[in-house]
């Protein structure tokens, strides 16, 4: 670990996190084996016009989801490679977090600056005059306590409406900041994290197969203009080939590792 330490007391890290920065915690990855895309088809699931075609027609499975997919996050927590990061922020090591996660655990472990490229699961935003807010886990809690009540296709979809709200400034309805397929990634989230790779001097890709796009180019980026790309991850990754440095770890050994040195 002398070199990676080395690299890190250096500053100017950049970290660009996966689902396997998160899959210690317990939730799944979505393209791994018992992933959710095993049971449900993410061109339905996860498309604005399956998602619609599910509530109009079949609300009780877009119920199922959520509540499956809610319920994993709200009974799970961060792990010691999301408070590791917090920590080199809090040192000074690090510039930023680049995450494609959606659950929220980079900011309860108590980093500042995270890019979520991909959404946050507790953000809303109103697509007309991009007024944003966030659900807190109590209130999801309380939403998914009600949906597991629900029975009627009419009370699942009062459940859902209700509970997205409209909003407070031109009325219209909310909705989920997670970027579905098909939909561009948010732009400003894009900005911060070219804003953080145009400082990085060093990027840890951590638990990321490196093949979802446009997003694993982020790091590239970087590379190409000097930076050092490290990979950290159990299996294969497609970064591996423009990495100096290549640790077949988990996130939690790599930062259970890294404590030690600090």
């Amino acid at each position: 670990m002398k070199e990676i330490v080395q690299l890190i007391k250096k500053g100017r890290v950049v970290a660009f996190c996966g689902a396997g920065m998160s899959a210690e915690s317990g939730i799944p990855t979505f393209r791994g084996e018992g992933g959710l895309w095993s049971r449900y088809d993410p061109n339905v699931y996860v498309t604005a016009s399956g998602i619609r075609s599910l509530f109009s027609d079949y609300p009780e499975k877009l119920r199922d989801f959520i509540i499956e997919c809610y319920q994993i996050m709200l009974d799970t927590k961060p792990n010691q490679a999301h408070y590791g990061l917090a920590e080199l922020e809090k040192r000074g090591y690090l510039v930023g977090i680049i995450t494609q996660n959606i659950d929220d655990f980079h900011h309860q472990a108590g980093s500042k600056e995270v890019a979520q490229v991909h959404g946050n699961a507790y953000e809303f935003n109103c697509p007309g005059c991009g007024f944003s807010t966030r659900k807190t886990r109590q209130q999801w809690k309380g939403f998914i306590a009600r949906l597991k009540r629900a029975d009627e296709k009419d009370e699942i979809k009062n459940a859902l409406l209700e509970f997205l709200g409209k909003c407070p400034r031109c009325k219209d309805m909310l909705q989920s900041s997670i970027v579905l397929f098909g939909q561009s990634l948010p732009e400003s989230e894009i900005e911060k994290s070219y804003g953080y790779l145009d400082q990085a001097k060093l990027i840890l890709c951590i638990g990321t197969s490196g093949v979802v796009y446009p997003a694993a180019s982020l790091p590239l980026y970087a590379k190409e203009r000097g930076a050092t790309l490290v990979t950290i991850n159990p299996e294969w990754s497609s970064l591996e080939a423009a990495s100096e440095l290549i640790y077949r770890k988990t996130a939690v050994d790599f930062f259970k590792n890294l404590s030690l040195h600090f």
